[in-house]
């Protein structure tokens, strides 16, 4: 009886455990993780071409540069947007930028992306970097050297090229 007891005693304290860890996470917000499954799991549920803003003053398919395509469209998540409006020179924690990127013949080659995150990396502006082929397949995920060996050179822009952040 006593083992029964310590039993049910432990499964309720167990529960109230993880149900207290559900909460506390949820109360977060629930901050998406810094890999590519999961950024890319984020944006396919977002359906972010259909359902986010494009970069404020971008349309579909302008000229971009390489390494990313000869057209672009940008699209930009509420935290992303918040931040651009607010010309405040940094991106709010959380912000994605999803860039579509397109051949000379406008067919898509792959998306690019850029996340912050809190504490990543803090030495090249707290950017996790992912590049994906249009099927989702991860080409390139996180501290990715060559993005940020390019992008530091508008690390006083936090890292973007698309417009002025102030």
């Amino acid at each position: 009886m006593k083992k029964t007891v310590f039993l049910i005693l432990l499964l309720i304290i167990l529960s109230l455990v993880f149900s207290g860890m559900i909460f506390a996470q949820a109360k977060k917000g629930g901050a998406l993780a810094a890999t590519g499954a999961s950024v890319w799991d984020y944006l396919k549920k977002q359906t972010y071409a259909k359902n986010w803003k494009m970069w404020p003053g971008t349309t579909p398919m302008y000229q971009g540069p390489e390494p990313h395509g000869a057209f672009l469209t940008t699209y930009v998540n509420d935290a992303a947007l918040k931040s651009i409006g607010a010309k405040k020179g940094k991106f709010l924690d959380g912000a994605i930028i999803a860039q579509d990127n397109f051949s000379k013949d406008k067919k898509l080659k792959f998306i690019s992306v850029m996340y912050k995150v809190k504490g990543y990396n803090a030495k090249d502006g707290d950017w996790f970097w992912a590049q994906y082929k249009p099927d989702g397949r991860i080409e390139a995920e996180g501290k990715v050297d060559e993005c940020i060996k390019c992008h530091v050179a508008q690390k006083g822009n936090d890292y973007v090229y698309t417009s002025k952040l102030k």
